[in-house]
């Protein structure tokens, strides 16, 4: 069970904490964002054949004494099953790969995880919406085994509330790896700026989503969408706050395609891209803790 977490030599660095002291060394230390660091692309494996490629990232929800003990890999649920939500098509896959990064200064530094998906009685081991069995995201509990002894970097529940205001064009980054293309060598993702295309506190569709504008491609399903300022911004009082602020605004899912009725004619993207609200998120993580 993941409430055994709390058993594990675990220590847990989020974007709000401090940096630690320097240490002398005889190279100059590498600056990496944490951000990039609770990023990892995922491989959905059937066997040993590998189907597909996507991105997760790393969420956390602390104890009772406020202490993060219990760590998922959310991205989407077509990425861990290679079929659309809400449909009864078998699974294309049976386990998933990723990586955890061991080293903040060296990024080359990875453990690899690869992860069954189902129990052995062929129950997911991933949690997903009941109250949205459309909406695109799952989030799958590490075991703690997985990271014990790691310094792992992950999303939490604070870095959804970020003191930003965020309205139809503000700037939405995801971190991905479009089809596949990334710094491979230390597992570092690609940072791909759109902006908000919906009233981003409205639900679209009536569904917890929103829209960006972005140019997004295959192997980006499961990216965090962030708000990343540097410098002025408007904070949520509507003042102007100065600084860096970083905030976890969802997850991204896929681009909407216009399907032509003429015969010949090609299909149309509107390179807008779902977005599934960071709520969601937080209310999955806290059900799985009750």
């Amino acid at each position: 069970m993941m409430r055994s977490l709390v058993q594990a030599t675990l220590v847990f660095v989020v974007l709000t904490m401090p940096a630690p002291p320097a240490k002398a060394q005889s190279q100059p230390q590498t600056t990496v964002e944490p951000a990039s660091l609770m990023t990892t692309p995922v491989y959905l494996f059937q066997g040993n054949r590998q189907i597909s490629q996507g991105t997760g990232f790393f969420f956390g929800i602390p104890n009772a004494s406020n202490v993060i003990d219990t760590v998922f890999l959310v991205t989407n649920y077509h990425v861990v099953t290679g079929n659309s939500p809400n449909t009864t098509l078998s699974a294309k896959g049976d386990r998933v790969v990723f990586y955890l990064h061991i080293d903040q200064q060296d990024p080359s530094r990875v453990k690899q995880v690869a992860l069954p998906l189902y129990s052995t009685a062929g129950v997911p081991r991933w949690v997903q919406s009941e109250d949205h069995p459309d909406a695109d995201l799952v989030l799958v509990p590490l075991p703690p085994e997985s990271y014990e002894g790691i310094a792992m970097f992950v999303f939490d529940e604070s870095h959804t509330r970020g003191k930003i205001t965020i309205r139809p064009t503000s700037p939405a980054t995801l971190l991905g790896y479009p089809y596949g293309f990334s710094d491979t060598v230390n597992r570092l993702p690609v940072w791909k700026t759109g902006h908000v295309a919906s009233e981003p506190n409205v639900d679209f569709q009536g569904k917890p989503s929103f829209l960006v504008d972005v140019s997004a491609f295959p192997g980006m399903s499961g990216s965090p969408v962030l708000a990343v300022a540097n410098g002025v911004y408007e904070d949520d009082r509507g003042a102007m706050g100065m600084g860096r602020v970083i905030r976890l605004l969802g997850v991204f899912s896929a681009m909407p395609v216009m399907r032509s009725d003429i015969p010949g004619q090609p299909d149309t993207s509107l390179e807008l891209g779902i977005v599934w609200k960071s709520a969601l998120i937080v209310e999955l993580a806290r059900t799985y803790r009750r």
